[in-house]
C-alpha cells in the first residue's frame, strides 16, 4: 500500500509539473460554458445564418429542459472534442516511462507490476476527474443560471457513473500502451476504439449492456428518464476495467 501511494504521488506531482491540472481544467471549463450559450443564442444564430435562403423556426417546438441542455454539453462537447483531448493527454502514460527508462527502474525495485499499473490508473483517473469535475460544475451553474434548475442529487449520480466511464478509458489506454510504443499511435488507437464504442452503444440494447460505453446510457437516465435502462452495464464496465488491468499486468510481466 505504501508503494502504491508513493507511485500515485509521483504521477500526480509529474502532472502538476506539466501544468496538466491547469490546462485540462481550463479546457473542460470552456467546454462546459460553450453548449449552454449555444442553446441560448441558437435561434439568433440560425436567423443570422439564414440569409436569402431563410431559416424557418418552428414556433410550436418544445423548449429543452435544463437537464437536456446539460446532457447536450456532455454528449456534444465532453464525449467528442473533450474525449479526444483527454486521450491525447493520456498517450504518454506508460510510453514515456518506457522511453526514459523509468519503467525498468521501477519494476526492478521491490514494487509489484500490479502496483505500478494501479498507480497509473488511479493517478490519471484523478487528474481527469479533477478537470472534468470543474467542467461539469461550470456547465451545471451556467445551465441553472440561464435556463432553470434541476436536481443536484441527479447531477451527483450522473457524475459518479460518468467517472466510471473515464476509469474505463484510462484502463483502455494502459492496455494499448503496453503493446504500442509510439505515443501518437496510442492516442489514435484509444480514440478510435472509444468512438466506436460510443457509436454502437445504442444499436442493440440487449447487446449494448455488455459494452462499457453503455454506462453512459445509465448516467443519462439519471437526468432524463426516456427509456428503461439495464444497470448490468455498470457491472460490465467494472469487469472490463478489471480485465484490462489484468491483461496489462500480465503483458508487462512477460
Amino acid at each position: 500500500m505504501n508503494h502504491l501511494a508513493t507511485l500515485v504521488r509521483v504521477e500526480l506531482t509529474e502532472a502538476a509539473k506539466e501544468y496538466k491540472y491547469v490546462w485540462l481544467t481550463v479546457f473542460f471549463v470552456l467546454l462546459g460554458l460553450t453548449q449552454p450559450l449555444i442553446n441560448l443564442y441558437m435561434d439568433i444564430i440560425l436567423q443570422q445564418l439564414g440569409g436569402s435562403i431563410g431559416v424557418i423556426l418552428d414556433p410550436n417546438k418544445l423548449d429543452p429542459t435544463p437537464s437536456e441542455i446539460f446532457l447536450s454539453t456532455i454528449s456534444g462537447q465532453f464525449d467528442q472534442i473533450g474525449l479526444i483531448i483527454l486521450l491525447i493527454s493520456f498517450m504518454g502514460l506508460i510510453a514515456t516511462d518506457r522511453q526514459n527508462g523509468m519503467q525498468d527502474f521501477i519494476l526492478t525495485r521491490p514494487v509489484s507490476i500490479h502496483c505500478y499499473v494501479y498507480a497509473k490508473l488511479i493517478a490519471h483517473w484523478f487528474i481527469s476527474m479533477f478537470s472534468i469535475g470543474f467542467g461539469i460544475l461550470t456547465s451545471y451553474i451556467c445551465t441553472v443560471y440561464l435556463f432553470g434548475s434541476f436536481s443536484i442529487t441527479k447531477l451527483i449520480l450522473f457524475s459518479v457513473l460518468y467517472s466510471i466511464w473515464i476509469l474505463y478509458l484510462t484502463s483502455l489506454v494502459i492496455v494499448i500502451s503496453v503493446y504500442v510504443k509510439h505515443q501518437v499511435l496510442i492516442a489514435v488507437s484509444a480514440i478510435g476504439i472509444s468512438f466506436f464504442l460510443l457509436l454502437i452503444k445504442n444499436v442493440d440494447l440487449a447487446f449494448s449492456d455488455l459494452l462499457p460505453s453503455s454506462i453512459l446510457n445509465v448516467a443519462e437516465h439519471q437526468l432524463v428518464a426516456t427509456y428503461d435502462v439495464s444497470y448490468l452495464s455498470i457491472v460490465s464496465c467494472l469487469v472490463l476495467i478489471f480485465f484490462n488491468l489484468l491483461w496489462a499486468s500480465k503483458k508487462l510481466k512477460n
